[in-house]
């Protein structure tokens, strides 16, 4: 419903606003403009995946488009495409591991999902082809959320931040099935609002994307290490590393929107992406057993807990969202 959706993007708004407030400004906005993205097929630019094979990142548009990916290269230009015979219900994130591309339709706006559906695909082209697509159905175990972060480890895990006033990381078993319907397990909490995220090189750490600043996250205590202010970026929805995983980009929303190019953030005299645990949730015993049979799926083409100003806004917007109509 429209007002419910005007809601939520009001409360994302003041949400941030209170984030800004609880973690200082560390430097200034957003580094340098990359490229600019000019293509009018891309008007929603909810996501991001760099490809160092191909040498792109992998963007899609968000709510109701037909399965396709867009293959952007270094100048900004669409590169080519992968197209697949699908209807995402609101594909909003990308994720890139060893040749693979992760498409995550797990947008839901108004928490009405009984499940969500991660596509990939292995070795994909930009070649404006046609690809068989395959499938996994995830099930939260504590009802529906909305979610546009999708994070792969270097392992190859899955899991997925949900879009929240109080968000948490839900961890995908470690082989999920495409016979079933596979249940995420609640691991972490994670930032208000995340628009975007990546694990960063290393595996330790993660970097996320709310509407206005770029957290460092240490995976394993959910401790925020580091953090940068974005608010330069106008509706700031996707997050990727560059292709030698050293800088990170960021971009925002509508037509012919400018990605900008950053240092990752980190805490004075530290590395930003150290070596550690290749798994931010390995703390977690994944579950291996679908709960529910369904047909094989097969087509054919952490964070912190918020200072007290936080919590009180959290809690009003949790209120005004969840509100009866």
């Amino acid at each position: 419903m429209r007002w419910r959706a005007t809601l939520r993007g009001t409360a994302a708004a003041v949400v941030a606003f209170g984030v800004a407030l609880a973690f200082p400004v560390t430097a200034g906005a957003a580094g340098k403009v990359a490229f600019t993205i000019k293509d009018s097929r891309i008007a929603e630019n909810s996501g991001m995946a760099a490809d160092p094979t191909n040498k792109v990142w992998w963007t899609v548009n968000d709510s109701g488009s037909l399965g396709v990916v867009y293959g952007i290269d270094a100048t900004g230009k669409v590169k080519g495409t992968l197209r697949f015979n699908a209807f995402p219900v609101d594909a909003e994130a990308v994720a890139w591991h060893k040749d693979r591309l992760y498409v995550g339709d797990i947008g839901d706006n108004d928490e009405k999902r009984k499940t969500v559906r991660v596509y990939y695909f292995d070795d994909p082209k930009p070649d404006d082809e046609t690809r068989t697509y395959r499938a996994y159905d995830f099930r939260y175990p504590d009802g529906a959320h909305d979610a546009e972060t999708l994070l792969v480890t270097p392992a190859g895990v899955l899991y997925i931040a949900t879009k929240e006033a109080k968000g948490g990381l839900y961890r995908a078993p470690e082989k999920p099935s495409r016979d079933g319907v596979n249940k995420l397990k609640r691991v972490k909490d994670v930032p208000a609002t995340l628009a975007d995220g990546v694990i960063l090189p290393g595996g330790k750490e993660i970097a996320y994307l709310t509407y206005g600043k770029v957290f460092v996250v240490n995976g394993t205590s959910g401790k925020v290490v580091a953090s940068e202010d974005v608010t330069g970026v106008p509706q700031a929805e996707a997050l990727a590393l560059s292709f030698d995983g050293r800088s990170l980009l960021v971009g925002g929303e509508g037509k012919a929107s400018k990605v900008y190019s950053m240092p990752i953030p980190a805490a004075a005299g530290a590395s930003p992406s150290p070596s550690a645990s290749t798994d931010p949730g390995s703390d977690e015993d994944p579950e291996d057993v679908p709960t529910t049979a369904v047909a094989k799926q097969r087509g054919t083409y952490l964070a912190v807990g918020l200072a007290g100003v936080v919590a009180v806004v959290a809690g009003v917007v949790v209120a005004v969202v969840r509100r009866p109509g």
